[in-house]
């Protein structure tokens, strides 16, 4: 299914307001064919924010772990949207190994400071927080929207720890320093887990907006209704986030 600017124009403006900080996973292969190719999105989701908005994408590098180098210029895992977010003009990313953010807006700088720790007061997701920030799910479910992480590490969820990753960090291929990065990960690598069990919960609480794009839908709510829920719902099941 082809999808055209106009069309995607007016589905991100149903569910973004102007001065929102928001940070989008997409998946847009699941959604149809964007005729003017991933560029129009970034420009009609910086339409969608304005001058006082904040777009933000996770650009993973878990290959990190095995390779021990990063740099600025290390391609994002996350997608095709966040790869290509990372090359846009004036985007500024975090110098972090395998969980980087990249951001463009009024705040970029402020959501891309380095982080040991998800519930770092400079933390990307903490911040957003801070800043009432949304999630924008485009194409996707709420199987990858990461913020549930932090109610994990909050509750020190036992099915987690905190595990150290270290290796360099290289600029123009060379060695420029070592890097590390604590993040509390899962103890079992074939535990099945996800923020999926969320998205009855916060749809049925009308805390969702939601429109339809191609084949896909466009999701967006406020990350801190999002993380309340996560909160409640794990300090009474410790197992909630566990693919049943």
């Amino acid at each position: 299914m082809d999808i055209n600017f106009l069309d995607t124009q007016k589905a991100i403006k149903k569910v973004i307001n102007k001065g929102d900080h928001v940070l989008v996973h997409s998946s847009l292969n699941r959604m149809g064919n964007f005729i003017n190719g991933p560029d129009s999105i970034i420009n009609c989701l910086k339409d969608a924010v304005g001058s006082g908005g904040t777009i933000i994408m996770i650009t993973h590098t878990f290959s990190f772990s095995k390779t021990k180098k990063f740099s600025i210029d290390s391609p994002s895992e996350s997608g095709v949207l966040s790869e290509f977010f990372r090359k846009y003009p004036n985007v500024k990313r975090s110098c972090t190994p395998m969980v980087s953010f990249c951001a463009l807006g009024r705040l970029d700088n402020y959501f891309t400071q380095p982080f040991n720790s998800h519930l770092d007061e400079t933390a990307t997701l903490s911040r957003l927080l801070v800043m009432d920030g949304k999630i924008l799910l485009m194409g996707i479910g709420f199987k990858k929207c990461t913020l549930y992480h932090l109610s994990e590490e909050r509750l020190l969820s036992p099915h987690n720890f905190y595990k150290n990753f270290e290796g360099g960090f290289y600029k123009s291929g060379k060695f420029v320093r070592p890097i590390s990065q604590r993040y509390f990960v899962r103890k079992d690598v074939n535990l099945k887990k996800n923020g999926a069990n969320v998205q009855s919960i916060i749809e049925n609480k009308n805390l969702v907006k939601k429109t339809k794009l191609g084949r896909g839908y466009l999701r967006s709510f406020k990350a801190r209704d999002f993380d309340n829920i996560c909160m409640n719902e794990l300090k009474n099941n410790q197992d909630f986030f566990l693919e049943k």
